[in-house]
């Protein structure tokens, strides 16, 4: 497979420079299973490891180990389909969440993609939070953010969701599809060029598989049926995995998730709420919070009626999750500090 179907230029092989002439090999990650994976090289497909140094060095966070959609650099084992891989180059965009019950731990979902799917699904589980969380995150990652409302056979009032997907949305685009009849997944193929990256994300049972069956034209993905007491989904795809269309252009499962956290945000935050970025420039104080000042442009707004109350205290409530994680952050950094401070002395004192 030529390497440009996967998403291969002129700047990926200027910063791989270094390591052809080290006799190494590009490749791209395909499958993550904890340091296991497939990578597909120019020839082949891969199991590749990666080093012990490098396992070593991503004891606090495995941000630093391989994940779906990376460029790495492998060394070939002689007379087998091995590799292991010896660096990753820079990541172009980073598609992240907080890691559930683990503080403040970036999980990274997927690499170099160009455009983010945020599934949800037009029946009873519909939910605008969640949905608002993943344009969060998709907007951080540097991709382009695409909502697709699955699942709209199931649904009596699809332009009342529709509505309500396209606020929270904010600019991002809104597409409707029905993975069961195929409707709206040529629009959704038409987002996805040869040699892009897309990724697909959402909660269990939204019909993330489902689509990229009907974008493939063949089921190679597991789907099951949601719980119709709730529409609640369980798990089918238990792990990230890149997957190769036959019109051109890569996709990536990921697993569905019961809880969805933003990770740290910054613009990411601003471009999920564009009606109040727009504002803020009227506010009398640059550094407004848009919470108590005087001569807030935000909150007159919100007292004109021109902006939703529903709006700004979601808005609020984002700000204050990103507080969060911010000091959380500073937290178990103060404490990695502080342990190799004490092992540090511990060594000096051995010594």
């Amino acid at each position: 497979m030529e390497l440009t179907k996967l998403g291969w230029n002129a700047e990926l092989n200027q910063q791989f420079a270094p390591h052809h002439a080290k006799g190494l090999v590009p490749a791209r990650v395909a499958v993550e299973d904890k340091h296991f994976f497939r990578v597909w090289t120019a020839e082949a497909e891969l199991l590749a490891q990666v080093t012990g140094k490098s396992i070593h060095e991503a004891h606090r966070s495995n941000a630093k180990l391989p994940k779906v959609g990376d460029w790495v650099a492998i060394r070939l084992v002689p007379n087998e389909e091995k590799a292991v891989i010896q660096a990753i180059l820079p990541r172009r965009t980073q598609l992240s969440r907080k890691m559930t019950g683990h503080g403040a731990t970036e999980h990274i979902l997927a690499t170099n993609i160009d455009t983010a799917f945020m599934v949800t699904a037009a029946d009873m589980s519909f939910d605008p939070v969640c949905l608002q969380q993943m344009l969060v995150v998709a907007h951080e990652s540097g991709a382009r953010p695409v909502v697709v409302l699955n699942k709209i056979d199931l649904c009596d009032d699809l332009e009342a969701k529709l509505a309500t997907a396209t606020r929270v949305a904010g600019g991002a685009s809104v597409l409707a599809a029905c993975a069961l009849t195929g409707r709206g997944v040529k629009k959704l193929s038409e987002l996805i060029k040869p040699g892009d990256t897309a990724v697909f994300i959402g909660t269990s049972g939204v019909g993330k598989s489902s689509l990229i069956n009907r974008l493939y034209g063949e089921d190679i993905q597991a789907t099951v049926e949601v719980r119709t007491n709730d529409a609640k989904g369980r798990h089918t795809t238990s792990w990230r995995e890149m997957i190769f269309l036959p019109q051109g252009g890569v996709v990536i499962d990921t697993p569905g998730m019961r809880e969805f956290h933003i990770w740290i945000a910054s613009e990411g935050s601003k471009q999920t709420f564009p009606e109040i970025e727009a504002l803020s420039p009227r506010c009398r104080f640059r550094d407004c919070t848009h919470t108590k000042e005087n001569k807030c442009a935000v909150l007159e707004a919100v007292a004109a009626g021109t902006l939703p109350r529903e709006r700004y205290d979601s808005f609020l409530k984002l700000q204050l999750e990103i507080r969060f994680l911010r000091e959380a952050e500073k937290r178990a950094a103060w404490q990695d500090r502080k342990k190799s401070d004490r092992v540090g002395r511990r060594g000096r004192n051995t010594g």
